[in-house]
């Protein structure tokens, strides 16, 4: 009898994951635009199970944690990162291939700074914008171009803005909320991060090329904001406090 370890499972989708990033490269170089965009959904979906899949088997392991970044690198970083090269960046020669390095060379340096940082599996909240968050807000503005006006390569000038703002982001400190556990057993917080979550995953799946970059964009801002309120906080805090002093 071989005997089979439960860590084997979500390792399928790890390999999943990596596979759709690999399908993402095969379908931009052959023209397959949106295919490509789509298929970097794919691979989220499947990166956003293999972690639930990995806590639901109590299979959670380092190797685990490698692997999946290793994956997410092809799948967040080179294939977005080609993507662009081949819809927006390819007519602009050297300037073009720096600025499409700059998703897979910044997802690299988030990734890698995630997993030194790592301290158990479950986290409260991801320190930067989380990597798959990036690739998908770069991926559905493309799908999003596509939809309304039959061109994926519409409005570089906002790529080439939305590519340095998502990666300056992941390497940023800037606090992003984590995907909620689907149940209504937590604090109000967190059932109301359910909710939301759920109503989005519904408008999702109905108007998928309508929906998905507004949403990237609101996930995006929600931590700017944040970020920004709780600077205003912490600094009115300490001038109340010279003032006492």
């Amino acid at each position: 009898m071989v005997k089979v370890s439960r860590s084997i499972v979500p390792s399928f989708f790890t390999v999943g994951n990596m596979f759709c990033g690999y399908y993402s490269v095969i379908s931009a170089y052959h023209g397959k635009i949106t295919l490509a965009a789509w298929m970097i959904f794919a691979g989220a979906f499947l990166d956003a199970m293999d972690g639930k899949i990995a806590r639901f088997t109590k299979s959670s392991s380092q190797f685990g944690v490698e692997y999946d970044s290793l994956a997410d690198v092809i799948t967040f970083g080179f294939a977005p990162s080609f993507l662009i090269y081949t819809v927006y960046a390819s007519k602009f020669g050297v300037v073009g291939i720096l600025m499409s390095f700059l998703p897979l060379l910044f997802g690299s340096i988030r990734l890698a700074r995630f997993n030194i940082q790592l301290k158990g599996f479950d986290k409260d909240y991801f320190s930067g914008l989380p990597i798959p968050i990036a690739a998908l807000t770069l991926s559905s503005f493309v799908i999003f171009s596509e939809f309304f006006y039959q061109n994926p390569g519409m409005f570089p000038k906002t790529m080439i803005i939305l590519v340095f703002l998502v990666s300056i982001l992941m390497v940023s400190t800037i606090r992003y909320e984590t995907m909620p556990n689907l149940n209504f057993k937590g604090s109000a917080k967190d059932k109301t991060k359910v909710i939301l979550f759920m109503v989005g995953a519904i408008l999702i799946i109905i108007f998928p090329q309508i929906v998905v970059f507004p949403f990237m964009v609101f996930y995006i801002l929600t931590g700017i904001i944040t970020w920004i309120l709780r600077l205003n906080i912490e600094n009115s805090s300490e001038k109340d406090s010279k003032v006492e002093s």
